[in-house]
């Protein structure tokens, strides 16, 4: 075998190997296990795991040292799969409040990736007005206030439950650590109730 053909050889064996330690990095990530949070478990009605309600609402006039009424709980009232679902209520006749579940995930430290959520949002009636915007988050900080969200779509598109997807490229520090949240954000002056089920977080783990 002549000097030019082994060197051929030799560079086709390296392409082969880089090649194939690309493919199980990808496949790596793109077949990791998901974290799934269906509401199904839970002691009582505010147990959401290892996810925790907060919120961004306004002060209440009518009611003087004290915040316009919200809640996020567990609740039957309707589900996509299961019979539990995450019930989002909100006072939304001071046209402003945003309010939110999140959790935080244990990532690669130093190093960027992306992480996707998904969930479905029930909404009882389909409106032309956006009565609250969906939103979602997805970084190394908590979140918390409405402008750290993104606007990921309209909470009355549809009557019924609809899925909604956010996409992020994280840059974590040496913690390791991210956050992720769902919510709905006020854009009517009216009273605003939804409901959140079957959220998943894709993201490569350690």
């Amino acid at each position: 075998m002549s000097a030019r053909k082994k060197i051929i050889g030799i560079v086709v064996i390296a392409l082969v190997l880089i090649v194939g330690v690309i493919l199980l990095g990808f496949l790596s990530v793109s077949f990791n296990q998901p974290l799934v949070q269906d509401f199904e478990k839970g002691v009582n009605d505010v147990d959401f795991g290892d996810w925790v309600p907060a919120a961004d609402v306004p002060s209440d006039p009518n009611n003087p040292g004290n915040r316009v009424q919200w809640r996020i709980q567990r609740s039957s009232n309707f589900s996509r799969s299961g019979t539990r679902s995450a019930e989002f209520f909100i006072d939304g006749t001071q046209d402003d409040g945003t309010i939110w579940l999140e959790r935080k995930i244990s990532v690669k430290p130093t190093a960027q990736f992306p992480v996707s959520v998904s969930f479905r949002l029930y909404s009882e009636s389909e409106s032309f007005n956006t009565l609250a915007a969906v939103v979602a988050y997805a970084d190394t900080a908590k979140p918390v206030e409405e402008a750290d969200f993104t606007v990921i779509g309209s909470a009355n598109e549809q009557a019924g439950w609809k899925r909604y997807v956010h996409n992020a490229t994280i840059n974590t520090d040496g913690s390791g650590k991210a956050y992720v949240a769902v919510g709905i954000s006020v854009r009517w002056e009216t009273l605003l109730a939804y409901y959140i089920d079957d959220i998943v977080i894709e993201h490569p783990r350690l």
